[in-house]
């Protein structure tokens, strides 16, 4: 039987758990934002990002053929998660793959909304975390999702 003590010491643990990545967005939300129930939800990691060096998480929701990634990226402190993000957002390396991204303001410590030909992805750098919502195969212009995506980064964000 465990003492009080001990129930405390559990709980507190349990509440300093980092959220996983499907847990960031729960799958309703998902759901809507890709316009359909999610047939289809893969969590992945925490697994070195070989990239930049963080420890990531993945979950992927899928809908028919629309899919939202939820990419979280975990690093030793908040300047390398700022230093990481910074990088990705230089324009010659946004043109490796045709990418755009304008940086926006209202969450966390940065946000960028980024485009590609065929997703849009959102960007938000806190504290030594970056979460990034990106969707893709979706039937309408891409700007359309802006501000959805945005409101389920912003969600997302208050659990980082």
């Amino acid at each position: 039987m465990l003492s009080i003590l001990a129930w405390s010491l559990a709980l507190a643990a349990i509440g300093t758990t980092p959220a996983g990545p499907c847990d960031l967005l729960d799958r309703s939300a998902a759901g809507a934002l890709l316009g359909g129930a999610v047939s289809k939800m893969d969590p992945s990691g925490p697994e070195p990002d070989e990239d930049t060096g963080a420890t990531r998480t993945i979950c992927a929701y899928q809908a028919g053929q629309r899919m939202l990634i939820v990419v979280r990226l975990d690093f030793p402190n908040a300047g390398a998660a700022r230093e990481a993000t910074a990088a990705e957002m230089q324009p010659d390396k946004l043109s490796e793959t045709n990418a755009t991204a304008k940086e926006e303001s209202g969450l966390g410590d940065k946000a960028y909304l980024v485009y590609t030909p065929k997703a849009i992805q959102y960007v938000v750098v806190k504290g030594p975390s970056v979460l990034s919502l990106i969707l893709g195969g979706m039937p309408n212009a891409l700007t359309t999702y802006e501000a959805p995506l945005r409101s389920d980064a912003a969600a997302a964000t208050k659990k980082l």
